[in-house]
């Protein structure tokens, strides 16, 4: 949920953009002459005073955020599940998607009480639960556009085999992400970040390929479908659409962020902090999938069953 670099709690104002500590670095990279010491040492005072207004917002409202959205997701998708168990008539066709949607929603949702007890004490995991944490973070993301995506081109109901194979799929797509990120700054500033990387590694770039494809392309792919069979009312119904619709914005963001490190986009103290403040929303808002998508199944189940309608 954004890009800080950890640091003490007594300079919590002054963290920085991780884009921005790279850029430090790139000051003094490899190709570093005496001939171009001026520029880079003007280069570097004009970028010093960058101090991300982004980053204390961050640490102050991500973990009671992440906190409720945690406790609300599990309540729900108890709730679906339990309504799964006690009246299955009520997805005649799709009790076994809506099982796995839960399962998906679950499994995000128990990432966020360590995630946020990290960002407010410090993580002291370490790096391994740090990065299961983010694989079955992206994981479950994955599964539930890949699960939702399925269904909208009609693959699914054909048996466990293909839904076996998307799961798999999941996880193999989510692994960039965990080998992606790890753990940054020690003791109590210690953080489970999303990127621990060199931002043209191959694990980042796929990463992020992996997000535009699933996110963006897909549900793309979706509605092209839609409209040219005349379906645009039918795609619209169930949670396909509420999903996309969250993730969407960080799908976009994603997109920046792969100007931003190729330099198409200017490289500016307000250009990394407005990069950092749309990263850190749009992933709260796509985080709210988990709580949403089991309360939307089960409106739509109970407006299914009061109208006489198959959900």
């Amino acid at each position: 949920m954004g890009n800080c670099i950890p640091g003490s709690p007594e300079i919590v104002v002054n963290r920085t953009s991780s884009f921005l500590v790279d850029l430090f670095n790139s000051i003094y990279d490899e190709g570093y002459t005496d001939d171009d010491t001026d520029s880079n040492y003007e280069d570097f005072v004009a970028a010093e005073p960058c101090h991300n207004r982004y980053c204390p917002f961050f640490y102050r409202a991500a973990p009671p955020f992440l906190a409720a959205t945690a406790a609300t997701a599990l309540v729900a998708t108890a709730a679906l599940l339990l309504a799964l168990a006690l009246r299955p008539h009520a997805w005649p066709r799709g009790r076994a998607l809506v099982a796995q949607l839960a399962a998906c929603c679950g499994l995000f949702a128990i990432t966020l009480p360590p995630t946020a007890a990290g960002i407010a004490w410090g993580w002291r995991a370490g790096e391994g639960p740090c990065r299961a944490v983010l694989l079955l973070q992206h994981g479950s993301v994955l599964a539930q556009g890949l699960l939702l995506g399925a269904g909208g081109f009609g693959v699914r109901g054909r048996g466990w085999c293909v839904e076996a194979v998307l799961w798999v799929a999941a996880v193999v797509m989510a692994v960039p992400a965990a080998l992606s990120g790890g753990t940054a700054g020690t003791g109590l500033s210690a953080q489970c970040v999303q990127r621990n990387v060199d931002v043209d590694s191959a694990v980042h770039l796929l990463q992020l390929t992996v997000c535009c494809c699933v996110l963006l392309l897909l549900p793309g792919a979706l509605l092209t479908a839609a409209v040219l069979r005349g379906m645009r009312g039918a795609m619209g119904r169930g949670v396909g659409w509420l999903f996309w619709g969250l993730w969407a914005p960080y799908g976009v963001v994603v997109v920046v962020e792969l100007l931003l490190e190729v330099g198409v986009m200017p490289l500016t103290c307000s250009a990394f902090e407005s990069f950092d403040f749309a990263l850190g929303l749009s992933t709260a808002l796509g985080g709210l999938h988990c709580c949403l998508a089991p309360l939307v199944l089960l409106l739509t189940a109970f407006c299914g069953h009061k109208g006489g309608e198959k959900c």
